[in-house]
């Protein structure tokens, strides 16, 4: 592809039908959801990102915690972006953690790596206090689903997650290397591949929900599709699922309040398969 082609092929805002309008009403759902259901504002570090939304169910035992990075290319946005989704998922009896992570150009794609980790150990130590035999499970959308990924990977990967839940995410960064999204990440292609998911060995991963939208940009489709392949090779218990009607952005307002369970899908059971651990 030219770098022109590429750069389209990876902007989802190009792709999308009206991402400005699902930005600004997806930030004022949580503006809402904060103003009726106050979150604890948890810190685990010193920086100014470094932060998590944590909601908790009003018996203040959650029965699980889903802990979810945002997206915005490794560069934009920030945990209030997401808090809206905690309300399906405290209406399920589970706490729901929009966590920050610094971003680019400030910090490396290795530091936010290495941030989400702390974080997931901050969030762990908590949910312990709450429900020792709550389960942890970690999500994240676009650049988010990348970055709780590579959190699991490698010597210092997370261990005790009990599921990933990866919406529209990218899993491959060498494509991006030639790209204007690269500029502030400054990437090679060294470190693009050093970065990158599908570069690495995957056995040994929770098991995996993953989601795309029917109108993300077709080389979303093939890095889930591809990932997805990729884990059950690996022996890792993986669910793809396609949702129809849904962009880069509004799909996180189409999932539903569990992994497996969409609301094109309002029959599912309540517990889903990343619960149990079964191969779906």
């Amino acid at each position: 592809m030219t770098d022109q082609a590429l750069d389209h092929a990876y902007s989802p805002s190009r792709w999308a039908r009206n991402f400005d309008a699902s930005l600004e009403r997806q930030a004022a759902l949580g503006r809402r959801l904060r103003e009726r259901h106050v979150p604890q504002r948890l810190s685990y570090g010193s920086g100014a990102w470094e932060g998590i939304n944590l909601f908790l169910p009003a018996t203040g035992k959650p029965r699980s915690l889903m802990a979810f990075l945002h997206g915005g290319y490794w560069q934009e946005l920030d945990a209030s972006a997401t808090d809206f989704m905690a309300a399906d998922w405290l209406e399920a009896g589970w706490a729901f953690a929009s966590v920050d992570y610094p971003l680019a150009p400030q910090a490396s794609i290795e530091a936010m790596i290495e941030a989400c980790r702390h974080a997931v150990a901050v969030l762990r130590h908590v949910l312990g206090e709450l429900n020792r035999e709550a389960s942890l499970h970690l999500g994240g959308h676009s650049a988010g689903a990348h970055l709780a990924l590579m959190s699991c990977l490698g010597g210092k990967g997370l261990s005790g997650i009990d599921s990933l839940w990866l919406i529209s995410g990218i899993y491959d960064l060498r494509p991006l290397v030639e790209t204007y999204i690269n500029e502030p990440l400054g990437l090679d292609h060294e470190r693009a591949e050093r970065l990158s998911p599908l570069c690495q060995p995957l056995a040994g991963l929770p098991p995996l929900q993953l989601v795309y939208g029917a109108f993300d940009p077709p080389a979303f489709h093939a890095q889930s599709e591809w990932l997805d392949e990729q884990v059950r090779a690996a022996g890792v218990p993986s669910r793809l699922t396609a949702l129809k009607d849904c962009d880069h952005f509004d799909i996180l307002e189409r999932l539903g309040s569990m992994p497996g369970r969409s609301r094109d899908d309002p029959s599912a059971n309540v517990t889903s398969w990343v619960e149990v651990g079964e191969q779906p």
